[in-house]
């Protein structure tokens, strides 16, 4: 096996991991962004009735609205409650259901990175897995250096990134949110608007937690399993 052919395979071994990186990632995010219980959990924990004026009886039903709207589940983001003279007044206002929906867009994207990213993965493997056969330990050993190194990188990157969460949570919370949207409307004010209430900023680094914790198993499982193939014999 010649030298171009090794790096081709280095080269696969690195996108292969890399697209199953973003796989797993994605992938834990739609679970936390789908996770009713966990929603509701979060809410009763860091917003509770004291704090946002949402009765009690109303946090399943808010858990579950905010779940099923990012998750394509519910329609529409919006919760009817009793107001003090018994009428029917709206939880939200339009401006937090405009700022539910550019959120639900970035779950809809994240979803199509899933897919993507898992076929991506799929076809790199088998076409490798022709390689191993043909050209054995050479082409194997070069594609498990590659993932190794991809790993190695994205390892760095979170790093990077955890440290400046830890450090100071709230510059990753506002640069995450004006890169990832292009208006100002998650500028929310606690005074007026539920949702902030809702959804404070401890609410987030719980979920951050709970990700970062199940996507660095994840990349630890891919780890071990490209040490395994670099190890193993034809």
């Amino acid at each position: 096996m010649n030298k171009s052919m090794l790096r081709r395979s280095a080269l696969r071994g690195g996108a292969a991991v890399l697209a199953l990186i973003v796989f797993g990632v994605t992938g834990i995010i739609l679970c936390l962004a789908g996770d009713g219980s966990g929603m509701e959990d979060g809410l009763r924990r860091f917003a509770p009735p004291e704090k946002t004026g949402l009765p009690e009886t109303e946090y399943a039903a808010a858990a579950a609205l905010i779940t099923g709207y990012l998750t394509d589940r519910t329609e529409r983001f919006q919760m009817e409650l009793a107001g003090n003279g018994g009428e029917t007044v709206s939880a939200f206002h339009d401006y937090e259901a405009e700022h539910m929906a550019d959120c639900r867009g970035l779950i809809r994207l994240d979803r199509l990175l899933c897919g993507i990213s898992l076929v991506l993965a799929v076809g790199l493997l088998a076409r490798e897995a022709a390689v191993f056969r043909k050209e054995g330990d050479a082409g194997r050993k070069a594609f498990s250096a590659g993932a190794l190194r991809s790993i190695r990188v994205t390892a760095g990157v979170v790093l990077a990134l955890a440290v400046w969460a830890c450090a100071d949570f709230d510059g990753l919370f506002v640069t995450f949110h004006r890169v990832a949207f292009r208006n100002d409307l998650w500028l929310l004010n606690p005074r007026t608007d539920l949702l902030i209430r809702l959804m404070p900023e401890q609410l987030f680094v719980r979920m951050g937690i709970r990700g970062g914790i199940a996507a660095a198993v994840w990349v630890l499982l891919l780890y071990i399993a490209a040490e395994a193939l670099k190890g193993k014999k034809k």
